[in-house]
């Protein structure tokens, strides 16, 4: 715009930070993490399947440490579940409070991760004191804090995480399935949660998979809209609804190009429980849309 008269002003440039607070490294074809994921398709398509093998991958990777699962089917489909160790105690039904329920067990994650913290400078600490001095001139205070937390002990080993990784805990959730459940209502905090999903538990995080069988909805039979908007990967599958199709035109068009969105869209899902999967936060702006996840198309 050559029409535009400027005069620069000195130091007010704005710099990104290099990396999120919130940013899981993952290898450069899987998504960026934390996500905030929908699956969108009908009964029996194939979310379910997909979900959980991309939920094992990243677990298998390191990327999660637990899984939890919110559904009120899980015994129907815990073939399915089973992949993605997933354990029972680990599972809830929808209901009002389970959110509530599910801060509270993120939020003993972060305090263990931050008592592990401590637990570990504390160690670190003795070890480099009783290096530099010897038992017998160490006073008798410090000497009886070190005895009191058996770091003495013969065999004292130093603290380990209970996780693989030595990091923050990675956690992640999947709601499957609750659409029209109390879940769903207001007063149940969906909305809130998902799009604070980064934030919880002082910034430990989560990620979100959530499984419906209708895009948008009336009430508590849809996703709100305040959901969608912070979607980050979408997973669509088979639909003959014209007037959802054209729904989600509306509210992704700003970002995809329409023909090649109904495009990829009919080559994605030309097969049995094959879905088009579209990447909001890719880490290259050429990759966002995949038949599936092992299929990059242009």
């Amino acid at each position: 715009m050559t029409d535009i008269n400027k005069e620069a002003i000195k130091n007010f440039d704005i710099k990104p930070p290099k990396k999120s607070a919130f940013t899981i490294e993952t290898e450069p074809d899987f998504l960026k993490l934390h996500t905030l994921a929908l699956a969108s398709g009908k009964r029996g398509g194939g979310k379910s399947v997909a979900i959980a093998n991309l939920v094992k991958i990243a677990y298998d990777k390191g990327y999660f440490d637990k899984v939890w699962i919110i559904t009120p089917t899980y015994d129907s489909n815990k073939s399915i579940w089973d992949i993605c160790y997933i354990e029972e105690e680990n599972v809830f039904e929808p209901s009002k409070t389970v959110l509530a329920h599910i801060k509270e067990l993120m939020k003993a994650e972060r305090e263990e991760w931050d008592a592990f913290l401590y637990k570990k400078e504390e160690y670190e600490n003795f070890i480099s004191e009783i290096r530099k001095k010897t038992i017998d001139i160490i006073d008798d205070d410090t000497l009886l804090k070190y005895l009191t937390k058996g770091y003495l002990d013969t065999g004292y080993k130093k603290p380990e995480w209970k996780y693989r990784k030595e990091v923050q805990p990675r956690l992640a959730i999947i709601i499957d399935d609750c659409i029209g459940s109390d879940l769903l209502l207001p007063s149940a905090g969906l909305t809130k949660f998902v799009i604070s999903h980064r934030h919880h538990a002082k910034g430990t995080g989560i990620s979100v998979f959530m499984l419906v069988q209708s895009y948008c909805g009336v009430g508590n039979n849809g996703v709100a809209r305040g959901i969608r908007e912070q979607i980050t990967l979408l997973l669509l599958f088979k639909c003959r609804d014209e007037a959802m199709r054209k729904k989600i035109h509306s509210e992704i068009g700003s970002d995809i190009d329409l023909e090649k969105f109904d495009k990829f869209f009919d080559y994605a899902t030309q097969e049995d429980f094959g879905f088009l999967s579209i990447d909001f936060a890719p880490k290259n702006k050429e990759r966002v849309f995949r038949k599936n996840f092992n299929e990059y198309l242009f």
